[in-house]
C-alpha cells in the first residue's frame, strides 16, 4: 500500500470522526435547549369568567358573591375556560391562606364551564379563596370572598 494511500486513508478517517463529532454536539446542545424549555413549560389557556355563587343552574352562575353570611352553608365557584381542551385543571380552595380542598377537572373542549362547591362551618369566617392551577402546577386564575359574621353581614 503506498504511503499516501495511507495518509489519505487517516485524513478521510479523521474527517468522518470530527463530522460526526461536531453533529453529536450539536444534537446535544439541541436537546439541553430543548428540555430548559419543557421544564419552563407554557401551556395557553384562561380563565375567562368566575364567580362565587350560591347556585349553577344550566351551566351558570345564579349570581356572583363577594361576601357570604355564614347563616349559609354552601358556596359554589363556577369558571368558564378557554383554550385548556385536554388538559387538567384544579380548583384549590383555601381558608386563611390553608389549603382546605382541591378539585381536578378534565377539560373536554376549547370552552368549557366547571364549578366546584364547599360547605361551610359558621366558624369558618374569613378569607376564602379558590386559585385555578393548571396541570404544570402553574396558578391562572384566583378570585377570593369574605365568609363573615351573620350579625355583620349587610342586609
Amino acid at each position: 500500500m503506498n504511503h499516501d494511500s495511507v495518509k489519505f486513508g487517516m485524513i478521510i478517517t479523521l474527517l468522518a470522526a470530527l463530522m460526526s463529532g461536531s453533529n453529536v454536539a450539536r444534537a446535544e446542545a439541541t436537546i439541553e435547549t430543548n428540555a430548559s424549555q419543557s421544564d419552563i413549560g407554557i401551556i395557553s389557556g384562561s380563565v375567562s369568567r368566575s364567580s362565587f355563587t350560591l347556585a349553577v343552574i344550566n351551566r351558570e352562575p345564579r349570581e356572583r358573591i363577594t361576601e357570604l353570611s355564614n347563616d349559609q352553608f354552601h358556596i359554589y365557584f363556577f369558571t368558564e375556560l378557554k383554550g385548556l381542551a385536554g388538559q387538567t385543571v384544579i380548583h384549590r380552595w383555601s381558608y386563611n391562606g390553608q389549603n382546605m380542598a382541591e378539585i381536578k377537572f378534565d377539560i373536554g373542549a376549547t370552552r368549557w364551564r366547571i364549578w366546584s362547591s364547599k360547605v361551610l362551618l359558621p366558624d369558618w369566617t374569613g378569607t376564602w379563596t379558590v386559585t385555578v392551577i393548571n396541570e404544570l402546577g402553574q396558578e391562572i386564575f384566583s378570585d377570593s370572598f369574605e365568609y363573615v359574621a351573620a350579625d355583620a353581614a349587610p342586609q
